[in-house]
């Protein structure tokens, strides 16, 4: 699995993040696949669900295609079965195979999706559990900020639970996410919470853990003492349990804690001790990050051959681990060495391809930001459509119910009719059907009114926008013919002339949005009124662009109007949502037809 950049880094191997990860893509132990093939064969409804559920994660890191085929199939039953708690569940399951499979964009729409349907269903657990994993997907893709507002959102439900292990867990990963955001105060704070958990847990082993994560943040504030005091405590608890992966981390990272003091002697001794553990791991890009810092070591202490050969080593190490971090930092090294012992053509060559390499990266952090934005669209665009099913839903079963109440009353009235009186019946009858054309009538009327006025509405808009045109027209006239002038020969020319430009100049003065508010307020009479008296810091121009609004023209043809940018435009709304006290779920549009 491809983790985000900084995460990549080995010294944050061991954090919270990771910790989660594997939380979320843990199965419910070592099933016998034939067996629950058995029960998927035989079984329907629920237990045919959670043995097809159970197969997908058994096969969820060993073949992900196969892990996702079972959870699609889940999401297939839980459709059949019209269970919305089912088909989020198998949602959040199909997004691990492919969080495997390193389509970050695909599994967070998925648990996006999956999370509104726990939203509409109330279901808190359900919620809480999608958001961590929805969390982990963007620490994953590299966006902190967004998974940050995922794991503060289950901070309470877990507080009233009073599930301190996840509660402390959840603080592990918004410590580090602080970190990856250089909020390093922040990210102490969080640690220290999740510290005093686990401490009243004595739970010690991810104890251990946070001190790593804490050692970090005091490392990145250079309070190289504290971070000192919490690696060796870290260490020597995983030395005293023979964790040898956890001591790779601590040595690791204390290599790197005294390089940062330019304790240079310490750091060599560290050095010795973390690369035997690194290679007992078989972690080849920690051994390239030790190598790339001792080759760093040695330029300081100006061994530059030694440095060379270190590099060497570390380029090597670092083609089968095949991170573009590291290599930027073996050319950047490269360079330094080269330009210390003067050797500029092979400096400016490492120079060209650490630029280059840079270049490719920031290229990659752009393309992953809008990758982010991209999602976001898209989880609201689905969000909408699935707003829209809902309501059709909800629209037809109202159908539905007042159908038969209908029903039912008109049995019992034609019943009641029918014992009381004949002719009463037939009189009611006739009574109805007038009062049924009566109503059809106002209705037709009430359609015939509406086609006309936005038939009016339509005409103002195409005149509006004719004389829009027009105006830019004797604009753009008057500043092409302006420089003629001076070209007639005579005064008497040159006088006639200077009237047509003139008369151009009042046209192209004239505002065109004049005669549009006019004609506005003759067909919608009493909107500016209201909208004024309710809302009394509307500034003149937002109210023309509510106007517009109403009208239903869009962003575009209001630009063209008003002569703005598009995005002046949006501005404008963005202005007027707020003044208007509108919710992000509210319609602007509709809100001002309504008035």
């Amino acid at each position: 699995m491809i983790l985000p950049k900084r995460l990549r880094q080995f010294r944050y191997t061991l954090s919270a993040t990771l910790f989660a990860l594997v939380l979320v893509l843990q199965g419910f132990g070592k099933e016998n696949p034939d067996s629950l093939l058995s029960v998927v064969r035989t079984a329907s409804g629920k237990d045919k669900f959670y043995a097809l559920k159970a197969l997908s994660k058994f096969y969820k890191t060993t073949e992900p295609l196969k892990s996702l085929d079972y959870a699609e199939q889940q999401l297939r039953l839980a459709a059949e079965m019209k269970n919305r708690e089912l088909e989020a569940e198998a949602m959040s399951d199909m997004a691990v195979p492919i969080v495997m499979m390193q389509q970050n964009k695909r599994a967070i729409l998925l648990l996006q999706e999956s999370l509104n349907i726990y939203d509409s269903l109330g279901n808190e657990k359900g919620r809480c559990r999608v958001l961590n994993s929805l969390g982990l997907a963007w620490s994953q893709n590299g966006s902190m900020d967004k998974a940050l507002q995922c794991y503060i959102k289950v901070i309470p439900y877990y507080t009233k639970q009073g599930m301190k292990v996840n509660l402390a867990t959840v603080y592990m990963n918004i410590g580090l996410s602080y970190e990856q955001l250089k909020k390093h105060e922040l990210a102490i704070s969080a640690g220290l919470k999740a510290k005093e958990i686990f401490t009243s847990l004595n739970d010690e082993s991810r104890l251990n853990d946070v001190m790593l994560n804490l050692g970090l943040s005091y490392h990145s504030l250079e309070r190289f003492d504290e971070a000192r005091e919490c690696f060796e405590k870290a260490l020597a608890y995983y030395e005293k349990n023979h964790n040898v992966y956890g001591m790779a981390v601590a040595t690791t990272n204390l290599v790197k804690l005294y390089e940062a003091k330019k304790d240079y002697a310490n750091a060599q001794i560290w050095f010795a001790k973390a690369l035997p553990l690194v290679r007992e791991i078989h972690n080849t890009w920690a051994e390239a990050s030790l190598f790339i810092d001792r080759a760093v070591l040695q330029y300081n202490f100006g061994k530059f051959n030694e440095s060379l050969i270190d590099l060497a080593t570390a380029n090597s190490l670092n083609i089968t681990a095949g991170d573009p971090d590291a290599q930027a930092q073996i050319f950047h090294t490269y360079y330094l060495v080269y330009d210390t012992l003067r050797q500029e053509r092979l400096a400016l060559e490492y120079f060209k391809k650490y630029s280059a390499l840079s270049d490719t990266l920031h290229l990659q952090e752009n393309a992953r930001m809008t990758e982010e934005l991209t999602i976001g669209f898209e989880s609201a665009q689905k969000e909408a459509e699935n707003q829209i099913l809902r309501q059709d839903i909800k629209t037809s079963r109202m159908r539905q119910q007042l159908l038969t109440g209908l029903i039912v009353t008109i049995l019992l009235t034609s019943f009641l009719i029918i014992l009381l009186l004949n002719l009463k019946r037939r009189n009611l009858e006739l009574k109805h059907k007038q009062t049924e054309h009566e109503k059809q009538l106002k209705e037709v009327e009430l359609e015939k009114i509406s086609f006309e006025l936005q038939l009016k509405d339509q005409e103002l808009v195409y005149q509006s926008m004719l004389r829009v045109d027009l105006t830019q027209i004797n604009r753009s006239v008057q500043e092409k013919l302006a420089p003629f002038n001076l070209k007639f020969s005579s005064k008497k020319d040159q006088s006639e002339f200077m009237q047509v430009i003139q008369e151009i100049t009042r046209q192209a003065g004239r505002d065109p949005l004049a005669d549009f508010e006019i004609l506005f307020t003759q067909l919608h009479k009493s909107f500016y009124e209201n909208l004024i008296g309710h809302y009394s810091t509307l500034s003149k121009s937002e109210l023309q662009v509510c106007g517009m609004i109403r009208m239903n023209l869009s962003t575009k043809d209001i630009a063209r109007m008003m002569n703005l940018s598009a995005t002046s435009v949006e501005m404008t709304r963005h202005r007027i949502r707020q003044k208007l006290n509108l919710g992000q779920k509210d319609n602007l549009t509709s809100f001002l037809m309504a008035i």
